[in-house]
């Protein structure tokens, strides 16, 4: 698993620069705002993290593993604190009928940020058990996909009836590959236990796009959020 986890998430590269292309990747650098670029380098570093400590392991290189670890330590939490200043940034940018239309849609990356912070969390806590760790480091890229499918599904092929439609086909493959990861896991007691609260987590989030992100109560949780004077 250890050395397919990093062939996984180097062949995943391709589909991120497509994925990106349009609305980041092909535009000059300084057409874009410092936010969205903190966010991409942050996902960049995180995710060559997943490529590289993997293979780490797999060479017997347990001391670069280790040292990749510490180096998490900075990674992640600047990867969760990008995300959250990159939505708050873009709410700040809307004007009022805009967020009334839009601004829901900002559970997505609360979701992103939740999943991927208790995945981290939960693989800190069992670091020194390698299955169970190296499962939870797996998930942290679970929220990817999400971000990455939909637009290739939004830029590349016919435009879908209806927008949550594109939230169905990705979350329900987050879902398959969540299940995968965690209900491969034959271990028994509080890891199996973990894995599962993870995964109910995720798949709770995930219910909650398509019902509590439609409700009023949600939208003033969000318009809280936009006047808090973050960015």
């Amino acid at each position: 698993m250890i050395k397919i986890a990093s062939i996984i998430f180097a062949v995943s590269l391709p589909l991120i620069v497509l994925a990106f292309w349009p609305l980041y990747l092909s535009r000059p650098f300084a057409s874009t705002d410092r936010y969205t670029h903190l966010h991409a380098v942050a996902g960049a570093l995180w995710l060559a993290l997943l490529i590289v400590q993997p293979l780490a392991i797999h060479k017997y290189r347990y001391s670069l593993h280790r040292f990749l670890g510490r180096i998490s330590f900075i990674v992640a939490p600047l990867f969760f604190i990008a995300g959250v200043l990159l939505s708050h940034h873009r709410l700040r940018s809307m004007d009022d009928a805009t967020f009334a239309a839009e601004g829901y849609g900002h559970y997505l990356p609360f979701y992103a940020s939740i999943v991927f912070a208790v995945a981290y969390l939960f693989g800190l806590r069992y670091r020194h058990l390698p299955d169970v760790h190296g499962r939870f480091m797996l998930l942290t890229a679970i929220p990817l996909i999400d971000p990455v499918i939909g637009r290739i599904l939004f830029f590349y092929f016919p435009m879908l009836p209806h927008p949550l439609l594109y939230q169905a086909v990705t979350f329900g493959l987050e879902t398959a590959v969540a299940a995968l990861i965690v209900f491969s896991y034959k271990g028994a007691g509080p890891t199996q236990r973990a894995l599962a609260a993870y995964f109910a987590i995720l798949v709770t989030l995930e219910i909650g796009w398509f019902t509590f992100a439609r409700t009023g109560f949600w939208l003033e949780i969000v318009r809280y959020f936009r006047s808090v004077p973050f960015t």
